[in-house]
C-alpha cells in the first residue's frame, strides 16, 4: 500500500508532530510505502522541519504564487505525480478540493482520509464543505469521532478511531518523599483558551494555602509565556516554579517524565493529550481537569487511574493534588496509569490501531463521483480580471507573489483560518464546545 502523508511544516514541537514522527517509521517497518511531503514557503519551512524529523524523509511542496490556487496546484500536482493509494491529510485543508481536481482529471485515483487532531468548529465545518470527496476520517479520540458523524455529518461507517502511541518502558515510581516536595510537572503549549495556562498562578496560591511545598516545571512556549511569567514572578524567584520553555522529546525524558510526581492538565479540551500518556508511561500520575474529550475516551477515571477537578476549580486541583502526599495512593495511581497506557495508548497498540484503520479505509466503497470543488475567491486584480486559472498562471510567469503574515494565512490548517471573523470563531467556538460537553458527559446518551 502507497501512503501519502500532507502535514504543516510551521510547527516543530506538539503531539501531532510526535504523533506523526512514531507512526510513520512503524507504518514503513510494516512493509506500507509512506511519502511525508510538508510545505516550503515563509512560515512553513521544509529545511527546519527535514532536520527536526530526519526518519520522516519529508519532500518539499513548494507555492511559489502564495495564493490559494497555488497551494492547490501544488498539492494536486503531487497527488497526480505519486497516485497513492491512500493520502493523510493532517491539518492541511487545500487537499480536500486538490484532490477533488485531480480526481476529476483521472490522474488520482486513491483514497482521501482526514485525520483529526482538535474539538474545533472549523474542523467540523470543513467535513461538511468537503465531506463528498473525503473517503474517511480518523479521530484520535472517541468524542471527535461522535462528533465528526453529528457535527461534520460524516457518515458513521467512513470515522474511525485509532489513537496516539507513546513509548512505555518498565515501571518505576518516581523518586523523592511527595509528603515533603511535592513535584509536579505542566507540559504543553503556553495558550488559555484551550490550555487555561494561567490557571497555573492561583493553583499554586490554593497549595500554598494548604501548606504544601511545591516544585513546579512548565515545559513549553506560546503567546502566553511573557503575561505567565510575570504572574509567576514571586515562585520563579523562590525556585519553586522553572520556565523550561520549548524542549524536545529527548529533554522531557530526561528531565520531565519520570522525574516528577504528578502531570497537571489545566486544559478546557483535548483530543489526547499524548502528554498524559507519556507522563503515565513514566510511572507519573495525573491530575487532570474534566476536560472535555476524556469522558467518552474513557482513560482518566477518578482515584483509578487519575484524580480529577472540575475545569477551571483550582481550589478542587489543590484538594486532589495534596492527596497525592500519601505514597500507597501516589504508588496505587501510578501503576495503574502505567498499565493502562501500556494497554492501550503503547506504540505498539497505537500503530495496531491506525494499520487497521488504514486498512478498513482501503475496504470502504468508493465516494460516488463528484464534481471539482467551487473556485477559490479571487485572489487578487488578476484573478478578477483574467480569471483564477490565468491570473495564476500570469503571477507564475511573472514571479509575483503574495506575502503571509502567519503560517495560518500561507498553509492554512482549515477553512476557518483567516475565512470568518474573530467573532463569529468565538461564537462557533461555544457552541462547538456546550455541544461537545453535553455529549462527552457521564451519563449522557450516545445511542
Amino acid at each position: 500500500m502507497r501512503v501519502l502523508v500532507l502535514a504543516p511544516s510551521a510547527y516543530l514541537l506538539g503531539g501531532v508532530q510526535d504523533w506523526l514522527a512514531n507512526l510513520v517509521p512503524g507504518l514503513r517497518d510494516g512493509g506500507l510505502e509512506v511519502t511525508v511531503a510538508v510545505p516550503d514557503g515563509d512560515h512553513h519551512r521544509h529545511g527546519p522541519y527535514a532536520r527536526a524529523y530526519p526518519a520522516l524523509a519529508v519532500e518539499a511542496i513548494a507555492n511559489p504564487s502564495g495564493s490559494a490556487e497555488g497551494r492547490i496546484r501544488a498539492i494536486a500536482a503531487l497527488l497526480e505525480r505519486l497516485d497513492p493509494d491512500l493520502v493523510l491529510g493532517v491539518n492541511l485543508v487545500d487537499l480536500f478540493p486538490a484532490a477533488r481536481r485531480a480526481r476529476c482529471r483521472e490522474r488520482f485515483h486513491g483514497r482521501v482520509v482526514m485525520t483529526l487532531h482538535a474539538l474545533q468548529a472549523e474542523y467540523f465545518d470543513d467535513l461538511r464543505l468537503h465531506g463528498a470527496g473525503i473517503d474517511a476520517v480518523i479521530a484520535t479520540n472517541r468524542l471527535a469521532c461522535r462528533l465528526a458523524s453529528g457535527r461534520g455529518g460524516m457518515d458513521p461507517a467512513r470515522v474511525l478511531y485509532a489513537p496516539y502511541g507513546v513509548p512505555v518502558p518498565p515501571w518505576q515510581l518516581p523518586g523523592g518523599d511527595a509528603a515533603a516536595t511535592l513535584k509536579l510537572a505542566w507540559v504543553g503549549r503556553l495558550e488559555q483558551e484551550q490550555k487555561r495556562v494561567h490557571d497555573l498562578p492561583p493553583l499554586l496560591e490554593a497549595l500554598q494555602a494548604r501548606g504544601i511545598e511545591v516544585r513546579l516545571s512548565i515545559a513549553g512556549d506560546g503567546e502566553e509565556r511573557p503575561a505567565l511569567e510575570r504572574s509567576l514572578t514571586p515562585w520563579i524567584e523562590r525556585g519553586s516554579v522553572r520556565m523550561l520553555g520549548h524542549v524536545d522529546q529527548g529533554r522531557l525524558a530526561a528531565e520531565v517524565y519520570g522525574h516528577h510526581h504528578a502531570l497537571v492538565i489545566t486544559s478546557s479540551w483535548e483530543t489526547g493529550p499524548i502528554v498524559a500518556w507519556q507522563a503515565m508511561a513514566s510511572g507519573m500520575a495525573v491530575v487532570s481537569s474534566r476536560y472535555v474529550g476524556a469522558g467518552l475516551e474513557g482513560a482518566l477515571e477518578q482515584d483509578a487511574t487519575a484524580l480529577l477537578f472540575p475545569c477551571g476549580d483550582t481550589d478542587a486541583a489543590a484538594g486532589e493534588l495534596a492527596r497525592l502526599r500519601d505514597p500507597a495512593l501516589l504508588e496505587r495511581l501510578s501503576r495503574a496509569g502505567h498499565a493502562l497506557v501500556a494497554r492501550r495508548y503503547s506504540g505498539a497498540a497505537a500503530l495496531a490501531a491506525w494499520r487497521r484503520a488504514l486498512d478498513q479505509v482501503t475496504a470502504l466503497p468508493p465516494l460516488p463521483q463528484v464534481q471539482e470543488e467551487p473556485a477559490p475567491a479571487p485572489a487578487g486584480r488578476l484573478d478578477r480580471w483574467l480569471g483564477r486559472q490565468r491570473g495564476e498562471d500570469l503571477r507564475r510567469l511573472l514571479g509575483l507573489r503574495f506575502r503571509h503574515g502567519s503560517a495560518g494565512s500561507e498553509w492554512p490548517h482549515s477553512g476557518g483560518d483567516g475565512a470568518v471573523d474573530v467573532a463569529g470563531t468565538g461564537a462557533q467556538a461555544e457552541d462547538l464546545l456546550a455541544a461537545a460537553a453535553r455529549l462527552d458527559a457521564p451519563g449522557a446518551s450516545h445511542g
